[in-house]
């Protein structure tokens, strides 16, 4: 009896160390999803489904903190995380921070949400820009598709279908208490900590079939974007973007007309750089403007002497392009709050208003050394005055211009006296005086 009572007890210690050796085991990829959504993300969740095989992850938290971004890639995500094998829990973090717009649908579109305290998602209707500044989409073919494609994702995943919809037709914003209590939400936990607890022990479908989550006290690996991924979030940036499309068509027309200095060559790198980031997919109208006003420089610089009213017009056609440049939903199918569409408006401006005023300078800085070298590089036939004795044996200095040369003559010249040029040898001028007849 004493030996079967001995062989039990044995038996649950093992299990029991079992357990906790698979529990330290154990671990779950963080990954953060901040600023705005891009192509650069879609390429970070990608990656991280790679890494999550590899290190054998219970699951991928996705920690959101993002104004919104592009629908096209957030529908790419949406794909991602349907075709894993490996668990997505989004994860609204850290406390006060928001996941609007497309930030909401990536939120809705994981195996299990959650939010942190004090956090906030939602008002995911589409903004565009205009003339009439920044306003929203209440076209009702592009929010009824777009409410169609998110309730289906929340079907999926047995969330209310309802309320998610009015995220779209109402701008609807929930906090953390209210999206648990309407069913947008499974989990609201204050700490990473706290989520695995939460999530420990559920059962979840993926393209691999039913998955129990054994998350409790599993170790927490935060995944780190490659190079390659943080290059091209850097100038995925839209406001970025549209920047460097300026910067490079001017510092392009400031090559061609100045070479040797690397500003063509930096305007080539810049626009690449700028089509790569935006993935060849930018504002028409915002092109038609700078192709206008590149047109107009290019007219001040090479047939209009001078910068005037056609240069002007140059540099005002390029900020207007940059404008149309911001992403909206009608050119670009961008989700993101109007709040953070504003403030990018404001930073184009002031930063290519700035840009095309030291364009503008350095524009009127090289037409000034043009028309100085134009000037002093015409030397022969013009009339100077000396300032010393000139003999055949001793050069001397005139004043030529406003400037001060030296010179050299075959016969003496007294100082105060007018002189003709008549050649250039280096930097020393050869005159002779003047006849009185051609004074």
């Amino acid at each position: 009896m004493k030996l079967k009572l001995s062989l039990t007890f044995l038996f649950f210690i093992l299990i029991f160390l079992s357990t906790s050796a698979f529990a330290q085991n154990s671990n779950v990829l963080i990954v953060e999803i901040s600023d705005t959504i891009d192509q650069s993300t879609v390429e970070t969740v990608q990656e991280s489904i790679g890494e999550a095989e590899n290190r054998n992850s219970q699951a991928i938290i996705l920690l959101l903190d993002t104004p919104g971004g592009g629908l096209q890639e957030t529908i790419e995500i949406w794909e991602l995380i349907r075709s894993s094998t490996k668990p997505f829990i989004g994860y609204v973090y850290p406390q006060g921070s928001a996941s609007w717009s497309a930030g909401t649908f990536i939120l809705i579109g994981t195996h299990i949400a959650a939010m942190a305290d004090n956090t906030i998602i939602g008002s995911a209707q589409p903004v565009e820009i205009s003339f009439e500044g920044t306003r929203t989409i209440n076209d009702s073919k592009t929010i009824n598709a777009l409410v169609a494609r998110l309730q289906e994702r929340a079907d999926i995943y047995g969330r209310n279908k309802t309320i998610v919809g009015e995220f779209i037709t109402k701008n609807l914003n929930l906090n953390e208490t209210q999206a648990l209590e309407y069913g947008v939400i499974e989990f609201v936990s204050d700490s990473i900590d706290h989520l695995l607890d939460n999530i420990d022990g559920t059962i979840i479908s993926t393209s691999a079939g039913n998955i129990t989550l054994h998350t409790k006290n599993a170790e927490q690996i935060l995944y780190s974007p490659s190079f390659k991924i943080q290059v091209l979030k850097l100038i995925s940036n839209p406001i970025l973007t549209s920047l460097l499309l300026v910067l490079g068509i001017i510092s392009l027309i400031i090559g061609i007309q100045s070479p040797g200095f690397g500003a063509e060559v930096f305007g080539v790198i810049a626009i690449l750089l700028s089509l790569i980031g935006s993935g060849f997919s930018v504002s028409t109208l915002g092109i038609f403007f700078i192709a206008i006003g590149c047109l107009l420089l290019i007219i001040e610089l090479f047939v209009i002497p001078g910068f005037g009213v056609v240069g002007i017009g140059g540099v005002i056609c390029l900020i207007m392009g940059a404008i149309f440049l911001i992403p909206t939903y009608s050119t670009r199918e961008w989700l993101i709050s109007m709040e953070w569409t504003n403030t990018a408006l404001v930073i184009v401006l002031v930063i290519i208003g700035l840009l095309a005023v030291f364009f503008v300078f350095l524009l009127y800085k090289i037409l000034q050394i043009r028309r100085k070298k134009i000037r002093v590089g015409t030397f022969i036939g013009e009339k100077a005055k000396t300032i010393d004795r000139i003999t055949p044996d001793k050069p001397g200095y005139v004043r030529f211009k406003g400037e001060y040369w030296q010179a050299k003559s075959d016969t003496t010249i007294e100082p105060n006296t007018k002189v003709i040029i008549l050649d250039k040898d280096e930097s020393t001028l050869i005159i002779k005086p003047v006849k009185p007849r051609e004074k």
